[in-house]
């Protein structure tokens, strides 16, 4: 019997890692620069690396304008987008009401503090011990 045994496919995904402090108007950059990638990869999920990034004024204005700014592009994203932040209170203060704004608008997107957590996510898992008899 194996147990706990899973299989991971991991769909083909677009990784954007940023560094650095970000704000409304690099946000709203990155935005367009994923729309961008995705418009050209439209059966891709996106994996965004903001663990080594700091936010400047993160308003619930701010949030709602970067959300808007993804809604702008709602074609392009039509696939999972995993955002993975620094595990720091009050970053997932702010990324849970930007979940918020993502999920309203019917973006299928998910906060995580650890890449291996980002990519279950994003993969198609099969339980082993169901395809052994």
């Amino acid at each position: 019997m194996l147990s706990g045994i899973k299989i991971y496919k991991v769909n083909d995904f677009i990784r954007k890692t940023e560094t650095g402090n970000i704000d409304l108007e690099r946000s709203k950059k990155i935005v367009r620069e994923l729309a961008t990638a995705t418009g050209l990869h439209t059966d891709h999920n996106i994996l965004m690396d903001l663990r080594e990034t700091s936010v400047s004024a993160a308003s619930i204005e701010d949030i709602m304008k970067i959300a808007l700014e993804f809604g702008t592009y709602i074609s392009s994203f039509k696939n999972k987008i995993a955002n993975i932040i620094p595990d720091d209170p009050k970053r997932m203060i702010i990324a849970n009401r930007f979940k918020a704004c993502m999920d309203i608008q019917g973006f299928e997107y998910e906060i995580f503090t650890d890449y291996e957590s980002a990519i279950e996510w994003l993969s198609k898992t099969e339980d082993l011990d169901n395809t052994i008899s």
